[in-house]
């Protein structure tokens, strides 16, 4: 397996920029120092006076593939409107695919870091697509995570690369020979979450898939769900591979309300929808 161990005493220089204030809740773009390579950068949401009120806090780390650091942040909003903390992030994107998978897994750790600092003490993670199996591989190493959620998930990039009718990658797939293909697949294969989220005990496990994904099938959906270690749970919704369906947020909301204890958090998504 590979390192991904790190110095937790390396500095991590955060920088915030308030983006606005509003109904109690400051939203802030966010950068700082990943244990690998550059800057991370992101959304930092918290409550007014949250940072410096050293309160026991629960903090979520998101990270969205498709759409980027926006993506999540309405949600980030609503656990700092029922009085947690939320850190909003996208992959890494550095033109290199292993590199890209090691610095989106840091970035997940250092955004624990982050969230620690300022007295997070119940710790989450939400993940889409590659931030879901970014996530997965976080589950096995990093145990400081009450709980997880997958969302579009599957065991691992090097088997997305390599069976996925999604048009890019299967366009680079084509246009590579299998002596250039293959050894690109075995350096990401390592890295495949699910060689560690069967190590995610004690933390709980929610799996999110959409019966319309023409990204992620149905057998790839089943077969990472099965990797995973109790206690989780499987949830299947009617959408594409962006699973934008209410009862998805809903789902989610729940699920991190009762192990990072924010009773308020479904009730925020109701007052929203």
């Amino acid at each position: 397996m590979p390192d991904l161990s790190y110095d937790s005493a390396l500095p991590l220089n955060p920088v915030t920029d308030v983006l606005g204030e509003r109904d109690g809740v400051v939203v802030t773009r966010c950068s700082y120092d990943n244990a690998e390579g550059g800057r991370v950068d992101g959304y930092l949401v918290f409550p007014s006076g949250a940072l410096l009120a050293g309160d026991d806090l629960a903090g979520v780390v998101y990270q969205h593939s498709t759409g980027g650091r926006e993506a999540f942040l309405p949600e980030a909003i609503q656990v700092a409107e029922a009085g947690g903390i939320a850190l909003s992030l996208a992959i890494a994107d550095t033109g290199d695919s292993v590199r890209n998978l090691r610095e989106s897994i840091l970035a997940i750790r250092r955004g624990a870091d982050l969230l620690t600092s300022y007295g997070v003490e119940r710790l989450g993670c939400v993940g889409h697509s590659m931030g879901a199996m970014m996530a997965g591989t976080v589950s096995g190493i990093d145990h400081r995570f009450r709980c997880f959620v997958f969302d579009s998930g599957m065991s691992g990039m090097s088997i997305f690369y390599r069976e996925t009718p999604y048009k890019e990658i299967k366009a680079l797939r084509e246009s590579m020979t299998p002596e250039v293909y293959e050894p690109l697949l075995a350096l990401m294969e390592p890295y495949d979450c699910g060689h560690f989220v069967g190590s995610a005990a004690p933390a709980a496990l929610l799996f999110q898939s959409a019966w319309f994904d023409q990204n992620v099938s149905r057998a790839q959906c089943e077969a990472f769900f099965a990797a995973g270690s109790e206690p989780k749970e499987f949830r299947w919704y009617d959408t594409g591979h962006v699973i934008n369906e209410v009862a998805a947020y809903s789902d989610r909301a729940r699920f991190l309300a009762q192990w990072l204890e924010l009773p308020g958090l479904p009730d925020r998504l109701r007052a929203r929808t």
